[in-house]
C-alpha cells in the first residue's frame, strides 16, 4: 500500500479551493446530510488522505468507484465518515492481502447496490406519501425530504441485516454446493451448474404506451412484487427484475421448472390485469457482478422471447435431464405416483416444430405444463 504523502500524487492544490456541493444547501437538505453523514462536507482530497495516511489519488480513485462524477481534489465534498470508509475498505487490501482488482471490484458492487437500494427506498418512501395523504408526486418528494432524517437508523440496520442474512445463506449454499461436488479435476468449464428461468410480461410496450404514472407503477409493482413472493416461496432466487421480465435462478432443475410454472400461473388471478411468458434451462452459468452469464442464461433468454402468452418453454436437453431425473427419483415410486412426469404435482412436455432462435441456431423448443391433479 502507497502510504505517500498528499502532496506526492503531483496533483496542484488550489487556492482558494472549490466550494463543496451542500454549501449552499438548502437547511433542509443539510441537516439530513448530517443526519447520513455526521457532518457537512469540509475535507478536500488532500484532508482525507492526510488523515488516513494514504495518497489524494487512492481518495479520487475511491471516490468514482463509489459512482460519484470525477471531482477536483482541492474540492471540499469529503467528510470523516468517507474518511473512515475508505480507511476501513483498505483494511482488506493492506490486513486481508486482498487484490488491488478484487478491492476495486468490491467498493463498485458496494456503490451500486447501495444506489439502487437508496432509489428503491426513496420511491417507495414517495408512492406511500401520495397514497397516505393523497398527494401528487412533487409534494410527496417534498414530505421525505423533510422527514426522512427520522427513518435514517432503520433503514440502515434492515439494510445491514439483511445483508448479513444473504451472505449467510449464501455461504450455505456454498458449503452444500461444495460438499456434493468433492474433488474434481480443475478445468475452465463455468463454474456453477443451475437452472435459470426468464419470465416476461406479454405485450408490455403495447400494454404500457398509454398508461400514466400511476397505473404503471401499479403495473410494475404488481409484477415484482408477486414475482419475488412465487420466486421465494418456490426455493429459488431472483437475480434481477427489468421492469417487464424478472430473471431467476434455482439450484436444481426441478425447482425451477416449478417456480417458472407458478409464475405463468400466478399472475391469472393478480389486481393487474397481466399475462406473462417465459423459459426455463438447465446448465453451467458463471456469476459475477450479482448476476449470472454463459450460454445457459442466453438460451433461457431467447426461448422467452419466442414462447407465446402464458407458454413456458424449455429446450430437449433440459427436458432430457428432467425426464432422467423423475424417473430417478420416481423408480421406487407406486404407479400413481410414477406416472406424472416431472416436478410434484408433475410436468408434461410437448415437443414443439424447430425454431431457429437468433444467436444461438436451431432449437427444438418443448411446452412444459403442470399435469391435471388427479381427484380421488
Amino acid at each position: 500500500m502507497d502510504h505517500a504523502s498528499a502532496s506526492g500524487t503531483g496533483l496542484p492544490r488550489r487556492s482558494p479551493a472549490p466550494p463543496a456541493p451542500t454549501d449552499h444547501a438548502s437547511p433542509t437538505l443539510a441537516r439530513q446530510a448530517r443526519a447520513l453523514l455526521g457532518d457537512l462536507p469540509t475535507m478536500d482530497a488532500y484532508d482525507v488522505a492526510r488523515e488516513i495516511g494514504t495518497t489524494a489519488a487512492r481518495v479520487l480513485q475511491f471516490w468514482r468507484g463509489l459512482g460519484f462524477p470525477g471531482v477536483p481534489a482541492s474540492q471540499r465534498v469529503f467528510t470523516p465518515a468517507d474518511a473512515e470508509a475508505l480507511r476501513r475498505s483498505l483494511r482488506l487490501v493492506e490486513e486481508a492481502g486482498l487484490s488491488e482488482g478484487a478491492w476495486r471490484t468490491l467498493v463498485r458492487a458496494a456503490a451500486h447496490s447501495a444506489d439502487r437500494l437508496a432509489l428503491w427506498q426513496m420511491e417507495t418512501l414517495v408512492r406511500d406519501a401520495e397514497r397516505r395523504w393523497s398527494l401528487d408526486d412533487v409534494s410527496a418528494r417534498l414530505v421525505v425530504l423533510d422527514t426522512i432524517g427520522e427513518s435514517i437508523g432503520d433503514l440502515d440496520a434492515l439494510a445491514a441485516h439483511a445483508w448479513r442474512r444473504h451472505l449467510l445463506a449464501l455461504l450455505t449454499r456454498t458449503e452444500r454446493a461444495v460438499g456434493e461436488a468433492g474433488l474434481t479435476p480443475e478445468t475452465d468449464d463455468l463454474p456453477l451448474e443451475r437452472a435459470v428461468a426468464f419470465v416476461d410480461v406479454t405485450s408490455y410496450t403495447q400494454r404500457t404506451a398509454h398508461l400514466g404514472a400511476s397505473a404503471l407503477a401499479d403495473l410494475v409493482e404488481a409484477f415484482e412484487e408477486r414475482a419475488r413472493d412465487v420466486v421465494t416461496d418456490a426455493g429459488a432466487r431472483v437475480v434481477k427484475t427489468m421492469g417487464d421480465g424478472v430473471l431467476v435462478v434455482a439450484d436444481d432443475l426441478a425447482t425451477g421448472v416449478d417456480v417458472a410454472l407458478r409464475l405463468s400461473a400466478a399472475y391469472a388471478d393478480s389486481p393487474v390485469d397481466l399475462e406473462v411468458h417465459g423459459a426455463v434451462t438447465w446448465g453451467r452459468v458463471l456469476s459475477r457482478s450479482g448476476d449470472i452469464f454463459g450460454p445457459t442464461v442466453n438460451l433461457a433468454s431467447r426461448l422467452a422471447d419466442i414462447a407465446e402468452a402464458r407458454q413456458i418453454l424449455t429446450d430437449e436437453v433440459t427436458w432430457a435431464v428432467l425426464q432422467a431425473e423423475t424417473s430417478a427419483g420416481t423408480a421406487g415410486s407406486p404407479p400413481a405416483q410414477a406416472a406424472a412426469v416431472g416436478v410434484s404435482p408433475g410436468v408434461a412436455g410437448t415437443t414443439l416444430p424447430e425454431r431457429e432462435v437468433p444467436g444461438i441456431g436451431a432449437v427444438v423448443p418443448v411446452l412444459l405444463e403442470r399435469l391435471a391433479t388427479r381427484t380421488p
